[in-house]
């Protein structure tokens, strides 16, 4: 779905406001060993290949789209779509979903190594390889029939309004509650099988923990990641009726319960401190600068591609191309805003939980599993983290204990 957030041009899916700076102050010096990542050098090189693969990746994915506009193969793409449908729509519907599948046959060489090679060398997964191209096959899928229903709407909007950037500012506000409420719902069952959590102990610490949190009427999910990868994860999302605990099978086969109740409980922070609204919120306001900059960008970029039109069909690879480079500027902001409230969701975990230890050795093992390194350089700690390091979330869960100093708590307030 990665162009469906391009075409938005939001560059920010990622965005939060920021809240008020936690500081535990802790003791750097007295950490007991158990509590330590183990750093080896498959981790630093699977690290180090990781950091190479985005910036690489990036400025890959925008030749690509250069090479499209130059060379005029999205002009004979949008040709071969009108001979199809002459119907506008229609054309810019095909269009899209001609140059989606170029850009896939493109960028397929990076797409496998990053994809599946890494993973397969450091022992990251036991995925297939046909089981690999199935899921990308279905991802492709839903980007063309999805974005491309969105691409339709773009263009016609961008031929008839004068100000299109307003009128595209407007209808991404819908696009981005879409994208972060409804669609995980929606699409991630086209990839795994959710399915109620088993261990019927576990559910019930997990609904009594939500309780506590002020989440009520969740319901308990797991899902079968493990065809896709060893690494570890959890989330809640959803609002009202459709709130959804939900957990890898991964996690459950590797953390314990009290690690998996504390993992949870920084999840539910995310849900209670209301960050998906406060992104959404932070979104609106970026996505009006953005699209009032994209349409000063876009129309003097038509004259040098020779696109025929404003709605040309053949200027959706300009669209992408321009979202594609606002999304890359934007990282270090929208990054930086996410590190604040995953700092914030950190603290409100430790206050519902006081589960410190489990905490701690929950981000060892998230660490250690992952295979990535704990102590980035300054520059990708600023362009690419979207949490605090480890060492510092491990330093934070170790001496974060206002209740044993007679402090009220910051984020957490019991019912």
């Amino acid at each position: 779905m990665k162009k469906l957030l391009l075409i938005a041009m939001l560059g920010v899916g990622q965005t939060f406001l920021s809240g008020p700076s936690l500081s535990a102050q802790p003791d750097k010096n007295v950490r007991p060993t158990r509590y330590e990542i183990k750093v080896t050098p498959e981790m630093r090189r699977h690290t180090n290949i990781l950091y190479a693969l985005y910036f690489i990746g990036t400025a890959y994915s925008m030749a690509v789209l250069y090479f499209l506009l130059k060379t005029r193969l999205a002009h004979r793409l949008r040709d071969a779509a009108r001979r199809i449908a002459r119907w506008k729509p229609a054309t810019t519907f095909l269009t899209f979903a001609f140059l989606s599948i170029a850009i896939g046959i493109l960028e397929s060489p990076l797409t496998l190594y990053a994809g599946f090679i890494v993973p397969h060398e450091f022992d990251l997964t036991n995925q297939s390889l046909a089981a690999w191209f199935g899921d990308l096959g279905k991802g492709l899928a839903l980007e063309i029939v999805v974005t491309g229903i969105i691409a339709v709407l773009m263009l016609w909007v961008v031929g008839r309004c004068r100000r299109w950037w307003f009128v595209l500012w407007l209808g991404s506000i819908p696009l981005m509650v879409f994208l972060v409420v409804i669609a995980p719902i929606a699409f991630d069952p086209v990839f795994n099988k959710f399915e109620p959590l088993k261990d019927a102990t576990l559910r019930s610490a997990l609904l009594d923990e939500a309780s506590r949190a002020g989440i009520e009427g969740s319901r308990v999910y797991q899902v079968d990641k493990s065809k896709q990868t060893k690494t570890m994860n959890a989330y809640v999302t959803g609002v009202g009726p459709t709130t959804r605990i939900v957990i890898w099978d991964t996690l459950l086969a590797k953390m314990n319960r009290d690690e998996i109740l504390a993992v949870m409980g920084h999840e539910m922070g995310h849900y209670v401190l209301l960050h998906i609204w406060q992104g959404l919120a932070e979104g609106v306001v970026i996505s009006f600068l953005v699209c009032f900059l994209a349409q000063f960008i876009y129309e003097r970029g038509l004259s040098r591609w020779r696109l025929e039109s404003k709605d040309d069909p053949a200027a959706l690879a300009w669209i992408l191309l321009i979202a594609s480079i606002f999304g890359f500027l934007l990282s270090p902001l929208a990054n930086g805003l996410s590190r604040r409230v995953e700092h914030e969701a950190d603290a409100f975990g430790l206050e519902l939980t006081h589960l410190n230890e489990a905490s701690a050795m929950a981000e060892v093992k998230l660490s250690e599993d992952s295979k990535f390194a704990p102590h980035p350089p300054a520059f990708i700690k600023f362009w690419l983290y979207s949490h605090p390091p480890a060492e510092e979330r491990i330093d934070f869960a170790l001496h974060y204990r206002p209740w044993e100093h007679g402090e009220p708590n910051r984020y957490w307030k019991p019912l």
